[in-house]
């Protein structure tokens, strides 16, 4: 071969290496790079797990930089790209577009995990809420079951579960420093955050918002989080807790009230009960129970109420051990009742300032005004009668009430003894049952109602059921009475229509029977309509 020869084989030799170089070269590293890229977006088990992978072609020799979240994810993307990668190389065409023309992978990957979830257990008193983000649903759910359990173990119900947030978070390593620590239930409302894996912080429900969030960010709580998961929670809870707040501030103010004082005296057939408690409630309740238990005696309210005493009624049970003991006494007795304590024996014959209970008032309860009621009480006991006992307390007319219709019994009234309620009850369910369903709640027992008495004949002679197609039946009775039968009809249970019947028993206003049986009228009013016979 001649020189000339030689030297122009070279320069095509150089020209088609220049022309691979330049033309070939750039374009085979671009499909390798798109190919390897494509693949690697359609394996399932990396989807939304490339964010931070770079891939490069060098020739045929791919490059893996960049951080994955696992050793697994970065063997996955090695695999992935070493053995499905498909592209033509520029020597083969088309024919080679099942070929893998990757000669080698460079793993350069850095493992970088995701940091884990958080958590936050937000407690008023013994109920807990508990929300969060965690890394995947069965992460949030074992420990919200694990959390749950804790806090239902110190004695709280605690419910709720964080949800899942796989773009942003990896399951923590080890979870048992959140767990071994969980926060027990308290008085005050507070709130609980920990990163997953950590140790549980309080968030101060007295510091700033912003002081808060920026405690809140560190553990892995997002702005957008922040704003619709933590923040509302946080002004439940401060408003809770200014209830709270609110709520103990008062206890402690009642509590530095005097507590409430009753002497009840007895003489011949005739009680006052005299003294001072912290509200009507408490009042009305002594009442009742001494009307019902002194009956028939006649009691004389002189209880007077005031915000200055302590609103607790826990006094000693009233009970027939309040009265005189036969002729020991000489048909007297004298007591004076605490609220907190049992009721004590006072000696009514010598002056109140000798009265021994003077010195074993608790602190905070003064003498003087008791040792004014005291004397009072002492003089009426001797005999005198210049003090006039306050008028007693009108007793309320007892009544029983019958509403018979469709496949229902309905009671209704007023008694003075919860014995006389359940004999009515059980010979209703014995003259009607199982035909009708008996319905008693409208059978109120009260203290300041009259005695009852004669009542077996009453619950012996209750009207028979009506007529299967008839309006219903409605019968009226005072204890130890006959039932007088008012027709049902369209007039009788409209507003009114008792009082305008003219069927009511003597001596029982109407309005008070209208009051105590108007869901009874109301029940008959929107009875069905019988059905028509044919």
């Amino acid at each position: 071969m001649t020189r000339e020869r030689w030297i122009l084989s070279a320069a095509t030799l150089f020209a088609l290496w220049l022309i691979g170089a330049l033309v070939c070269l750039p374009a085979l590293e671009r499909d390798l790079q798109t190919a390897a890229q494509d693949i690697l977006a359609r394996q399932p088990v990396l989807q939304k797990r490339l964010g931070a992978l770079h891939v490069e072609a060098d020739g045929q020799v791919l490059r893996l930089n960049g951080s994955v979240r696992t050793p697994q994810d970065s063997r996955a993307i090695e695999t992935t790209v070493n053995e499905l990668v498909r592209a033509p190389t520029p020597l083969t065409g088309m024919l080679g577009r099942h070929l893998n023309p990757v000669s080698s992978v460079h793993n350069e990957i850095e493992i970088v995990p995701y940091p884990a979830g958080w958590l936050l257990l937000a407690a008023q008193g013994t109920q807990a809420k508990l929300l969060g983000s965690a890394a995947t649903a069965d992460e949030a759910r074992d420990l919200a079951r694990s959390v749950q359990e804790s806090w239902s173990t110190q004695g709280g119900t605690a419910e709720g579960m964080p949800g899942a947030d796989a773009e942003n978070h990896d399951e923590a390593a080890n979870v048992s420093a959140t767990l071994r620590a969980v926060p027990g239930p308290h008085a005050a409302a507070q709130a609980y955050l920990a990163r997953i894996g950590q140790h549980w912080n309080e968030l101060p429900l007295s510091k700033a918002d912003e002081e808060l969030y920026e405690e809140a960010h560190t553990l892995g709580v997002s702005e957008v989080e922040w704003q619709s998961q933590v923040l509302p929670v946080l002004k439940d809870l401060r408003a809770a807790l200014k209830v709270q707040q609110l709520k103990q501030s008062e206890e402690e103010r009642l509590a530095k009230l005097p507590p409430g004082y009753l002497f009840i005296a007895v003489r011949d057939r005739e009680i006052i009960i005299r003294g001072e408690v912290g509200s009507e409630a408490i009042k009305q309740e002594l009442l009742e129970d001494a009307l019902s238990t002194f009956s028939p005696r006649r009691v004389h309210d002189e209880i007077r109420v005031s915000e200055a005493r302590r609103p607790e009624g826990d006094f000693g049970p009233i009970t027939t051990a309040l009265l005189p003991e036969g002729d020991k006494t000489k048909g007297k007795s004298y007591f004076l009742g605490l609220s907190g304590g049992a009721w004590k024996s006072v000696d009514w014959q010598i002056t109140a300032k000798e009265q021994a209970w003077k010195d074993e008032l608790p602190a905070g309860l003064k003498a003087r005004a008791m040792q004014d009621d005291s004397a009072v009480l002492s003089t009426w006991l001797e005999g005198d009668n210049s003090h006039a006992p306050a008028p007693s307390q009108t007793l309320e007319p007892a009544f029983m009430a019958l509403a018979l219709f469709g496949d229902r019994a309905i009671l209704s009234g007023q008694v003075a003894e919860e014995a006389v309620r359940s004999q009515l009850i059980a010979a209703a369910r014995s003259a009607y049952g199982p035909r009708y369903l008996v319905m008693s709640d409208d059978v109120h027992v009260r203290g300041d109602c009259e005695p009852s008495r004669g009542i077996l004949h009453t619950v012996k002679c209750l009207p028979p059921p009506p007529a299967a197609n008839s309006a219903g039946l409605f019968a009226i009775a005072k204890p130890g009475g006959n039932w007088t039968l008012i027709p049902v009809t369209r007039e009788l249970v409209e507003a009114g229509g008792l009082a305008k019947s003219g069927s009511l028993p003597a001596g029982i206003p109407a309005t008070i029977i209208e009051n105590v049986t108007a869901e009874t009228i109301e029940q008959l009013r929107l009875r069905p309509a019988p059905p028509v016979s044919r």
